[in-house]
């Protein structure tokens, strides 16, 4: 068992007062400074004035937002790490349910979310910047969000897709310049009301991670944007279709985006699985038996230990889009408490002890698996590969 400290406050103003903010919350934290900011300049100026570019293009405020932190801070802002780091994507498991499907007839989205307890903030805020939609959800590295929903009644989540896309050695390199993952979660909920404003937005933003995309809005509709290497694929379902649920894990789903990346690996086709025996069983979902789910541990259920090797629940969380509620539970262990946070409530800031569990991770966690049969298919289902063997079979 291991403690951390989960953090929970409400941030308000114009993009420039809220980073401002920021820094000055973490001006007595050393630590948390230097997870978040170099000692030396982490760009080259012209990659940061491509960056700045494009977050002026596609997530308008957030270059003031890191400007107020900066200032806050007396640093450079070429020295913030935000504006460089690509690391390894997270892994994580994500399900939403249509009202035809959940007991009280609303929509919910639920998901955990995997990775290192090292790297992560640990941080759930309400974020109200000045003539955008505020929103609920977690940081990443602060001005970026992991998950969240906002007060018009749309919730985003997201998963990695197939190989992390970063410029680490293993890792997969980007294939065009974009934006990663927390940047597209914060911009959807800041400007986008309902499912189709978030897809038409994603059209129009270079996106440079893998991932899996869940959106979901109090409407009933609901979609799944899966994109490798800057194509897209979108299922989209609402109240009049058959399918009443989208789920997602850390490879590709949709048939035409599989033949992109047709590998996954064994604990993410275990995760998908085990989902979908659990929806055949539970017709009649609530959040009750949601948070079962979320909280069982792996391969009987989506709660993951293995924070040594990234795969670690460092949070689980559950939306009620109808109700405008998030219920939030850390390190994936029923001891830790769910915490309850909407919009029709005073959000009250606080500092909780909570604890997790690591365990060593299955020798076969890691296998790889084939996901597409296709004449191109040249590995074996089940095989275990590493990242430098996937990098070369790639390269082939």
């Amino acid at each position: 068992m291991k403690s951390v400290y989960a953090n929970y406050f409400e941030i308000k103003g114009s993009n420039y007062e809220i980073g401002f903010r920021l820094g000055k919350m973490i001006s007595g934290n050393p630590s948390l400074i230097g997870r978040l900011v170099a000692e030396t300049r982490v760009i080259s100026p012209e990659g940061e004035n491509k960056i700045i570019m494009m977050f002026d293009r596609y997530c308008q405020g957030l270059n003031e937002e890191i400007q107020g932190f900066s200032d806050a801070l007396n640093i450079e802002k070429s020295k913030i790490i935000f504006y460089r780091l690509t690391y390894l994507a997270p892994a994580c498991s994500q399900i939403v349910i249509l009202p035809g499907l959940s007991k009280n007839n609303h929509t919910l989205l639920a998901r955990n979310y995997d990775y290192r307890e090292t790297m992560d903030d640990f941080c759930l805020c309400k974020t109200t910047v000045s003539g955008k939609y505020a929103h609920i959800g977690t940081n990443v590295m602060q001005f970026g969000r992991g998950e969240g929903i906002n007060e018009c009644g749309l919730a985003v989540s997201q998963s990695s897709c197939g190989k992390p896309v970063n410029n680490y050695m293993g890792g997969k390199k980007p294939q065009i310049m974009g934006l990663q993952f927390w940047v597209v979660v914060r911009t959807l909920l800041e400007n986008c009301s309902n499912v189709e404003e978030a897809i038409q937005f994603i059209d129009t933003m270079p996106i440079a991670c893998n991932i899996n995309l869940i959106l979901a809005d109090k409407s009933g509709k609901a979609a799944l944007v899966e994109i490798i290497d800057g194509e897209k694929g979108v299922d989209l379902i609402h109240e009049k279709s058959d399918k009443k649920c989208l789920m997602a894990t850390n490879h590709a789903h949709i048939d035409t985006m599989k033949k992109l990346d047709p590998y996954a690996i064994k604990n993410s086709i275990i995760r998908y699985e085990c989902m979908e025996k659990w929806i055949a069983s539970n017709r009649q979902v609530n959040e009750d038996n949601l948070k079962e789910l979320l909280l069982t541990p792996y391969p009987n259920g989506l709660m993951l230990k293995y924070y040594d090797d990234f795969f670690g629940t460092i949070k689980s969380l559950i939306f009620n889009l109808d109700l405008g509620r998030v219920n939030i539970c850390w390190g994936g262990l029923n001891e830790n408490n769910w915490q309850s946070f909407s919009f029709s409530e005073k959000f009250s800031p606080m500092s909780l002890e909570q604890q997790i569990k690591k365990d060593n991770t299955p020798p076969d966690f890691f296998a790889l698996q084939t996901i597409w049969n296709d004449s191109g298919i040249i590995l074996e289902s089940g095989r275990e590969m590493d990242m430098d063997t996937i990098t070369k079979v790639e390269e082939q």
